[in-house]
């Protein structure tokens, strides 16, 4: 089995850079789509993998669950935290953990969802393997991802391109794909169905989202700080690469971009 310990403490850096939050709110939709896909109810148990800020543990509070929201980066836990105090929340469990090897007991719960989290674990067969774990026998899992070929997808290999992801860790993006999902879920679940949807971001200008994602969400904002420490150049190279590729999202009508962020959610029943 591989050792990712080393690669999980650069993730944590990672998604502590900038200000993520600021991105998570832009995504709110996603988490509204994956608590009612989940079908989430009043009184159950409900576990949020990869919680990061709290969109969709705070989504499923607010419906009357109780909620376990988990995540690797405790600065994140930190303003998810906030956010629950500040929406007059009580309640979430907030814990600290890696999705790899959860600390809950087998079948503890009667939904686990995730959304834009847990497709970013490296050894994919392992979360897979403890998404079954923790699942009541009959339970569902609502678990989203952005697609490989949507607008994400595009994002993360130009960031690849100036700084390449390490070598023998599957894409993210595997959890995008359906038969990739199925094959990692296998035969531990069952009712498998699939929802894609898209959740676009707009902006006046594609030097306006540059500057967004290069400021606010980790990963990008963490690929051009590492590329400033080499070269003003390389950084601006990047800058001008990650315009570039928002600029093919300018809509004709207005001259505005809308970014469109594809996404799959995958939907199956604990067997």
């Amino acid at each position: 089995m591989a050792d990712f310990t080393e690669l999980k403490q650069k993730h944590r850096k990672t998604w502590a850079a900038g200000d993520y939050d600021q991105i998570a709110r832009g995504i709110l939709s996603v988490a509204d789509h994956v608590v009612r896909a989940a079908r989430v109810r009043a009184g159950e148990g409900v576990l949020d993998v990869a919680c990061g800020t709290g969109n969709t543990a705070l989504a499923a509070r607010a419906r009357g669950a109780e909620v376990t929201g988990l995540d690797l980066t405790p600065e994140l836990l930190a303003v998810a935290r906030e956010r629950e105090a500040a929406e007059g929340l009580k309640g979430i469990d907030w814990r600290e953990g890696d999705a790899e090897n959860m600390p809950f007991e087998d079948a503890a719960f009667d939904a686990v969802v995730s959304s834009c989290g847990l497709m970013f674990a490296p050894d994919q067969q392992r979360v897979a393997e403890e998404v079954a774990r923790v699942t009541k026998p009959g339970g569902r899992i609502a678990i989203q991802a952005w697609t490989q070929e949507g607008g994400v997808g595009r994002m993360f290999r130009v960031v690849g391109k100036h700084v390449p992801p390490p070598a023998g860790v599957p894409s993210p993006f595997g959890w995008g794909d359906e038969g990739k999902v199925k094959a990692l879920l296998g035969s531990s679940f069952t009712d498998y169905r699939f929802e894609r949807y898209d959740c676009p971001e707009y902006a006046d200008t594609p030097e306006e989202l540059a500057e967004l994602f290069i400021g606010q969400y980790g990963p990008t904002n963490r690929a051009y700080h590492l590329l400033s420490e080499k070269s003003k150049d390389e950084a601006e190279a990047f800058r001008s690469d990650l315009t570039e590729l928002y600029r093919g999202y300018v809509t004709p009508e207005d001259g505005k971009v809308r970014w469109g962020r594809e996404y799959v959610v995958t939907l199956a029943t604990r067997a």
